[in-house]
């Protein structure tokens, strides 16, 4: 078995296909609400171009990693490898070690570390800590059957998407926390301030460097999409601070945030009724929105938002702003964002844009 601490390239080197993957995988971590659905959705867009046969993705939960999420197993192999104390076969070797992992030749192995994947037919495989600061969130490995290596673009890759998956993780833990409640209101804001805004800090400068770095075109204009996203997910949290219920969002706030004329024109932005949502129906909303007005954001002149009883209505006007753009509306994250909003959009083939999103009722 081979260990390594990094891998052996920096990421802007990766292959082009591999950077635009990156890109995607962003987009998808940001939208994501469950923490191991999404790592099943992440698997199902790498699987294919990495050639990858299995995965595992455990929690730590105190000295126990716990198998969460997995592909490639039946279910008598998953149940197998449910549980793994911190320091067993691999996967518990990189959690107490924090650092990854790579197993090479399993097949041929008989090292005792490797005894599990080697029972699941795996002949090589890669296993990285999911670590944000110094908190260990639980560990993410790769399995291949029908080859006994990767090589260092894909423990490039491996290890990057690795890194997305723990930012994202925690930011669900982060919001996990928050809709249950923390006793005080000042601890609640101190730990947002301090934690949440530090990790997608960190996000948005980890792929503006790659981006600046990047010397592909294609490549560079996705991770730099990727991080103008990011910024929008900061954005929506910062509204949390100036509300009396830490657990909504001031939607007129937020909106407002990411109205940003390049010549400096003021955008009128009017608001009926109380716009406000839960911190994660925000962030989603704030991304969808974010879409459209980055695609040309000085065609909008002004901005209208309605909150009635079950619906939220948010309508963009501006010059074009309700003419089709198929290679927007019919996206990924456009749809997906829809999607998961339940919300309807609409171009009215003028001047503009609507999106509706259904309301929740609480209460």
């Amino acid at each position: 078995m081979s260990e390594t601490v990094s891998a052996d390239i920096p990421v802007e080197e990766l292959p082009r296909r591999h950077l635009r993957l990156l890109g995607e995988a962003a987009d998808r971590l940001l939208a994501a609400e469950d923490p191991a659905g999404m790592v099943d959705d992440l698997f199902a867009l790498i699987a294919e171009e990495l050639r990858l046969d299995v995965f595992f993705n455990y929690r730590l939960d105190g000295e126990v990693l716990t198998l969460v999420a997995h592909a490639g197993l039946t279910e008598a192999e998953a149940a197998s490898g449910a549980e793994l104390a911190v320091g067993q076969a691999v996967c518990g070797c990189a959690a107490r070690q924090r650092r990854p992992i790579q197993a090479f030749g399993i097949q041929s192995s008989d090292d005792p570390l490797t005894e599990f994947v080697r029972m699941l037919g795996i002949d090589a495989y890669a296993c990285t800590p999911l670590v944000h600061g110094s908190e260990l969130l639980g560990t993410l490995g790769f399995g291949r059957r029908w080859t006994d290596q990767f090589d260092a673009d894909e423990l490039t890759f491996l290890h990057t998407i690795c890194h997305y998956v723990a930012l994202a993780k925690y930011r669900l833990k982060i919001e996990a926390e928050l809709r249950e409640g923390i006793a005080s209101r000042e601890r609640l804001l101190g730990e947002l301030n301090h934690r949440v805004r530090n990790a997608l800090q960190a996000a948005v400068a980890v792929v503006r460097l790659g981006a600046a770095d990047s010397s592909d075109d294609a490549a560079r204009v996705a991770l730099a999409g990727a991080a103008e996203r990011l910024e929008v997910l900061a954005a929506a949290h910062r509204p949390l601070y100036a509300t009396d219920s830490p657990s909504r969002i001031d939607i007129a706030a937020l909106i407002e945030s990411l109205v940003d004329r390049s010549d400096d024109e003021v955008v009128e932005v009017t608001v009926s009724g109380t716009p406000t949502l839960p911190v994660e129906q925000a962030a989603a909303v704030a991304l969808l929105t974010h879409a459209f007005l980055a695609a040309d954001p000085d065609i909008v002149t002004y901005v209208a938002i309605d909150m009635a009883a079950d619906l939220l209505r948010i309508t963009l006007t501006g010059p074009g702003m309700g003419a089709a753009r198929p290679a927007l509306d019919e996206g990924r994250l456009v749809r997906g964002l829809a999607r998961q909003l339940r919300a309807d959009v609409a171009r009215d083939g003028g001047d503009r844009l609507t999106i509706a999103v259904p309301v929740p009722h609480y209460g």
